[in-house]
């Protein structure tokens, strides 16, 4: 017979939170470092596929491994981004001039590519073993012809940053909440495609 066990759940819950405010802010330094911005990035999504998601134990080791395996090519493609999200930055420095007509569009452009660049992209340097030009081809291909799955992405983005704006401290368990569900999202995509083989217990499922 089940027996409820509060405890046990309180305890799952709080392991879940520590979980998800530890990749929050292990990618929140690596964007604020910039240079680490890609590598970061990479990491934490190997961190919510294999350590979160429960297909792997030990954060540390799936952390270092994915450093090792991709920390060249993610910081590639993390320039990338960093240099979008300068021209967003030089774009909206003009609003007080322009007004937000002349600005509006490009900044939604801008905003477009940044998010293809980081939750497109480089979740397939983390994945796959590509050429760099490829796995940004890729990425924005995906990215760019799946318009509801990033759609649904961009709204989640911008509820995390009001969130964030009207009550500060959710910046600690926001991005990671927003990286654990996308992670989810993604790697559901990926068997669909048959792009990678399910794992033995979502087969069983």
């Amino acid at each position: 017979m089940f027996r409820f066990n509060p405890a046990s759940l309180l305890w799952r819950i709080l392991d879940s939170l520590g979980s998800i405010i530890l990749i929050s802010l292990l990618w929140l330094v690596s964007l604020g470092l910039v240079v680490t911005a890609g590598a970061g990035t990479v990491v934490a999504y190997e961190l919510c596929r294999r350590y979160v998601l429960g297909k792997d134990a030990g954060p540390w080791a799936v952390a270092t491994k994915a450093w090792r395996q991709s920390w060249a090519q993610a910081t590639v493609v993390g320039l990338m981004a960093v240099a979008v999200a300068a021209i967003g930055l030089l774009t909206l420095s003009y609003l007080p001039t322009l007004g937000l007509a002349e600005v509006l569009v490009p900044l939604l452009v801008i905003g477009l590519f940044l998010v293809l660049l980081l939750f497109w992209c480089l979740p397939l340097v983390a994945r796959f073993t590509n050429p760099t030009w490829r796995q940004v081809r890729n990425g924005l291909t995906l990215g760019l012809t799946t318009p509801s799955l990033t759609f649904l992405l961009a709204i989640a983005v911008f509820v995390g940053c009001v969130a964030i704006w009207n009550f500060m401290p959710a910046v600690f368990v926001v991005p990671g909440l927003i990286l654990v569900w996308w992670c989810y999202l993604l790697e559901r995509f990926f068997v669909d495609r048959g792009y990678v083989r399910p794992e033995p217990a979502d087969v069983e499922a």
